[in-house]
């Protein structure tokens, strides 16, 4: 029998089960036909963009000097094309368009240019909207004229789709486009592109964005280059570089002055994050007296397969202009090592030297010095006085129980609060034991500055002891001696009223200090050691004694 009323609906012919969390769309923006001021004579349309329309044709075609162009926009990307002149323009201008979620809502608007003056009126728009679907295609529509529905389905990725969509108002004509669906990102991780798959070698974990658990890999990002970025000084140019965030680690790159279309060749390694963790870049153009934002971009670093690299143009956010070019890759992290038994080990730190840092007085220098914090514990380099390149030199050594470590570069001042002139995070978890990393770090929080460290996993075994009893009191008794000589300096400076001697005593003292901390952190480090081997030992006198005996 035959139901009646019966309706057919039709449905996706497979359902892949997967989320898509981004995409990448090209863009290309062909022509419009725009009726004249004369055509929309007669309009029964009392819209008021409708007005602004016919009164600005009107006057262009006295003028002859009608120019247009058309503004992109998908999220927070925006784009423009070039200005072109007539009532039916032409542009065939392509974007490279970043989607973040499975669907989209991409708005075209119109403005009026004039080359004479630098308003741009905005005249009217039009939108397309996309969405992924469940057997891997795409579907794009927009409203067509007398509210009717336009509708295109790309079968497969890569398939291009053309458009031709009425501008918003009576008779305002049509515009031309061209849209390709160039990848679909999915939420476990993998993409698809131009009818090729890349699976991820793991599950993501997209609802739980505060998730920092490594996964073991090592993602490197090579910066290549830039192009068209947005011009910021007097003569078109433009100081640029580009910060770099995956999870709490932060890089930059350097500076490359006075070009749009900057060449970097820059790589960063970063411990790979699940979670669904985003790339963040922001582009910047240096000034004096601040840097000014430039474009950002997210980068879903998920699906990558280890020995395959990424070659990508990102359109930057937020601007007008402007794409990087990265190469990503990823690697097993060969140096990963289990870390039992590295908890009775130590960190060795040596903080070597400092290149190009801000100066923080008016005379152009800095009185530089690093705090260190390991967890819980802080330590301080000496302070180096009236430069920008610092060496220190100096060693610390921490319990190895793997706890952030962070740098603070900072100026020394008598008698003014101290001025923080840059920070870095050094990662060392992925070292071997005996592994020595060496590295320049670059400071973040500041427009410029490194520094340079060496940085040692120690393992208990190769640790000396240092508690013989005779060398412990001796080096005590020195430090306390050192620290006498240099209060009876400071009471001498007093009394002669020798500002600049009380201030080279004081940080004299502060330096014994920080000597006196190191020396007490050894004496830590080396209890902690003798009282996990007395466990060991006692554990093993426990296990010997409950082994059966043998009569």
């Amino acid at each position: 029998m035959v139901e009646p009323r019966r309706q057919c609906y039709s449905l996706p012919s497979v359902n892949l089960r997967k989320k898509a969390v981004g995409g990448i769309l090209f863009v290309t923006v062909t022509s419009a036909s725009i009726l004249t001021g004369s055509n929309m004579k007669g309009s029964s349309s009392g819209r008021q963009g409708s007005s602004l329309m016919d009164a600005t044709l009107e006057e262009n075609n006295e003028n002859k000097v009608l120019q247009t162009f058309i503004e992109v926009e998908l999220g927070e990307l925006t784009r423009r094309t070039y200005a072109s002149p007539g009532s039916s323009p032409r542009w065939d201008t392509t974007f490279n368009m970043v989607l973040h979620g499975d669907t989209g809502n991409l708005k075209f608007h119109l403005y009026k240019s004039s080359p004479i003056c630098v308003k741009y009126d905005f005249l009217t728009s039009s939108e397309i909207k996309l969405k992924y679907v469940d057997d891997d295609s795409t579907i794009f529509w927009a409203v067509g004229h007398g509210s009717s529905v336009l509708v295109k389905h790309a079968e497969r990725i890569g398939e291009e789709v053309e458009m031709v969509v009425p501008f918003e108002g009576f008779n305002f004509g049509e515009l031309r486009v061209k849209l390709v669906l160039k990848e679909w990102q999915f939420s476990d991780g993998s993409c698809k592109s131009n009818n090729s798959m890349c699976i991820a070698s793991r599950q993501s974990l997209i609802g739980s964005p505060n998730f920092q658990s490594r996964t073991g890999r090592k993602v490197t990002i090579t910066v290549m280059e830039g192009k068209d970025l947005s011009e910021k000084d007097k003569f078109g140019k433009c100081d640029s570089y580009v910060k770099l965030q995956y999870g709490r680690v932060l890089y930059r790159t350097s500076m490359i002055p006075h070009v749009l279309n900057p060449v970097w060749g820059q790589k960063f390694e970063f411990d790979e994050l699940e979670g669904g963790e985003y790339l963040k870049l922001r582009c910047y153009c240096e000034y004096n007296f601040g840097d000014d934002n430039i474009g950002s971009a997210r980068v879903n670093l998920e699906g990558l397969i280890e020995g395959s690299t990424r070659d990508v143009w990102i359109p930057l956010e937020e601007v007008e202009s402007g794409e990087l070019r990265l190469q990503i890759a990823v690697r097993n992290d060969d140096s990963q090592v289990s870390m039992v038994g590295t908890e009775n080990g130590s960190i060795k730190l040596v903080i070597i030297e400092g290149k190009d840092l801000i100066a923080a007085d008016i005379r152009g220098t800095s009185n530089p010095y690093v705090k260190v914090l390991y967890g819980k514990l802080k330590k301080k380099t000496k302070v180096i006085y009236k430069t920008l390149n610092p060496y220190w030199n100096q060693a610390f050594e921490f319990p190895d129980n793997s706890s952030p470590l962070v740098l603070h570069v900072k100026d020394h001042n008598a008698l003014l609060p101290t001025l923080s002139i840059g920070n870095c995070v050094v990662e060392y978890q992925g070292l071997m034991p005996n592994q020595t990393a060496d590295k320049w770090i670059p400071l973040q929080g500041v427009k410029r500055g490194e520094i340079h460290i060496q940085i040692t996993r120690v393992p208990e075994l190769q640790k000396k002891s240092s508690l013989d009893p005779k060398n412990s009191s001796s080096k005590g008794n020195q430090i306390y001696s050192q620290i006498r000589q240099t209060m009876a300096k400071v009471r001498a400076s007093i009394s002669d009223g020798d500002v600049e001697g009380v201030s080279l005593a004081l940080s004299e003292i502060k330096s014994l200090e920080e000597v006196q901390d190191e020396y007490i952190l050894q004496l830590e480090i080396e209890n902690m050691l003798l009282q996990n081997k007395t466990g060991e030992l006692s554990q093993e006198m426990f296990a010997s004694s409950q082994a059966p005996s043998n009569n």
